[in-house]
């Protein structure tokens, strides 16, 4: 009876050994994700000027001018942190309507994209 329960101890340390890794490499891999998407100074120039002359509606003109008066930033509202990162709504609605068709024709022409990766790649 020991001996089964030594054997199952074993497999759930060797799963959770397994586990571990694969939470390590998703964290790495959110890691290198996020550091290599970082909207450069220039973009978020440009977000700042087209969105201070509503360019990208009244949500994002509000954004800007908490920008501007140092009152939230565009990292935290792009990353949710920001309680004001629901004002992104209207944009994100107007710009999936807009462009929601291409990106799926782009995607179905994209012999390289794969929704469903391998599982050691998870």
């Amino acid at each position: 009876m020991t001996s089964d329960f030594s054997s199952l101890e074993d497999q759930l340390r060797e799963a959770t050994a397994e586990l571990d890794q694969v939470v390590a490499r998703a964290r790495v891999d959110l890691a290198r994700f996020e550091r290599d998407n970082q909207p450069t100074p220039a973009e978020l120039r440009d977000l700042q000027e087209s969105a201070e002359r509503g360019d990208l509606g009244f949500d994002m003109q509000e954004l800007a001018r908490r920008v501007d008066e140092g009152q939230d930033s565009w990292a935290a509202i792009f990353s949710g942190d920001s309680p004001n990162s629901i004002l992104l709504q209207g944009l994100l609605t107007r710009m999936i309507a807009e462009n929601g068709e291409a990106t799926r024709a782009a995607i179905e022409e994209d012999d390289d994209f794969d929704p469903f990766p391998p599982t050691e790649d998870l």
